[in-house]
């Protein structure tokens, strides 16, 4: 990270694109002193199967947010902190996609859920580099685009005993300087 203490950086709105099941939202955004974090809250950003009726179900939110980097930064690259928590029971089943990225510099988790009888923590991170566009030839000022953050989670039933429940809360986007 740089150690210039002048060095903070300006968050834009997170804009959601697209976001299921119906009353889901992201309330509130809160950027570090610094604002080289930014932290979304989720809620309602639920996938659950609880009885008979329902065989699959999925939640869904895709959005964007634009960092403004001073010009004498760097922004080399980021790190996206997703969390929640799951309880699968009697061979129900979860898939989870996160997405973090500029374009090019995008990277994707898609990973099951383990099933079992107890609730358990979701915590996963993902890193992406950045990549800078060219310097503007008038003030020598680096553009960098908006950052893409995704979330997709699909849960199955395999019998009429089976339960799902996996909800996100929050999402941490830190940027790394140089």
């Amino acid at each position: 990270m740089a150690d210039d203490d002048q060095t903070v950086i300006e968050w834009g709105t997170f804009e959601i694109l697209s976001i299921a099941p119906e009353g889901a939202r992201v309330p509130s955004q809160a950027v570090s002193p610094d604002g080289r974090q930014t932290s979304l809250l989720v809620e309602g950003l639920t996938a659950r199967i609880d009885g008979p009726g329902h065989n699959a179900v999925a939640s869904v939110l895709v959005g964007g947010i634009t960092p403004k980097i001073p010009p004498r930064a760097t922004w080399s690259a980021m790190r996206a902190d997703f969390r929640g928590h799951a309880l699968l029971t009697n061979g129900a089943r979860a898939t989870i996609q996160l997405g973090l990225g500029r374009g090019s510099d995008s990277q994707t988790l898609v990973a099951p859920l383990p099933c079992g009888e107890t609730e358990i923590e979701i915590v996963r991170t993902l890193y992406s580099d950045v990549e800078a566009s060219s310097p503007d030839p008038e003030n020598g000022e680096v553009a960098y685009g908006g950052i893409t953050i995704s979330i997709m989670v699909t849960v199955t039933s395999i019998g009429p005993n089976s339960a799902a429940l996996v909800e996100f809360d929050s999402i941490d986007v830190d940027l790394w300087m140089r």
